[in-house]
């Protein structure tokens, strides 16, 4: 083999490695690159998964607070009712009615004791 062929194929080689070298750079510029957008992407997806756990929880809420509501109309309305009821359950000429039916009438003189 000749000196010169050796010569050219050592210098082809230095050639290559120092082309390969060169892209070595850029190459970190693009990990760093790559890195960036899959942090920036994982940054997003996890923003968005946030931000759908809390529009979730607000629904949730906002469901129980209308059950809530709901409820609280039901015991109003029931309060409401009760309380006629009683009224009309202890309403005097109900009562006078009740006496009559049982025998009963006003007091006599008597029959009042006064409490001081």
């Amino acid at each position: 083999m000749p000196a010169n062929l050796t010569l050219r194929l050592s210098h082809a080689g230095q050639i290559l490695v120092t082309r390969n070298r060169r892209l070595r750079q850029p190459w970190r510029w693009a990990r760093v690159g790559v890195a960036a957008v899959v942090l920036a992407t994982a940054g997003v997806l996890c923003t968005s998964f946030l931000w759908a756990v809390a529009d979730l929880q607000a629904l949730t809420q906002s469901y129980e607070i209308s059950l809530a509501q709901e409820t609280q109309k039901a015991y109003l309305d029931l309060n409401r009712k009760l309380k006629i009821e009683l009224a009309n359950l202890t309403a005097i000429s109900r009562l006078e009615k009740l006496a009559a039916e049982y025998g009963m009438g006003a007091p006599q003189p008597g029959q009042v004791i006064a409490v001081k």
